[in-house]
């Protein structure tokens, strides 16, 4: 990994570790303040920090009381001021038969350095879907 590729990474894992910690103020230390979050439920669209944070304060509610972050596959790509990272990841903790269990989703960040500091511009979480069912695959072949 270059610097650059290796400042992103531990970006990354500070976020991670705030989000298992709920940690807000944190969870946005690397956002631009104008990112865009293209989210995996409605409304699909996000603008901002402050709507960003909205919706964490009640989605982490509902995250089981104790819960991990497992992540696979992570690509890192960085360039002098712009940089993307992707990867697949899954909540765990959750009881068997809550419907969240299991599934597995997809981020890509969109990083641009300001200031000296790499800060997510653009994040996106999405499901991959049957396009002849319309149907969430909501566990994808990962192993």
């Amino acid at each position: 990994m270059n610097p650059a590729e290796t400042e992103i990474a531990k970006a990354i894992d500070r976020w991670i570790v705030a989000l298992k910690g709920r940690n807000l103020q944190q969870l946005f230390a690397d956002y631009a303040p104008s990112i865009i979050l293209f989210d995996v439920k409605p409304p699909f669209q996000l603008r901002g920090v402050p709507a960003i944070r909205t919706m964490w304060e009640e989605c982490l509610p509902c995250f089981p009381e104790s819960f991990g972050y497992e992540r696979r596959d992570i690509r890192l790509i960085a360039g002098v001021d712009v940089a993307v990272a992707h990867w697949i990841f899954r909540i765990t903790g959750w009881p068997e038969d809550h419907p969240a269990a299991g599934m597995w989703f997809r981020a890509t960040l969109a990083f641009q350095r300001t200031g000296g500091r790499w800060l997510v511009i653009h994040e996106h979480v999405s499901s991959p879907f049957d396009p002849m069912t319309g149907m969430v695959v909501s566990k994808p072949e990962v192993e």
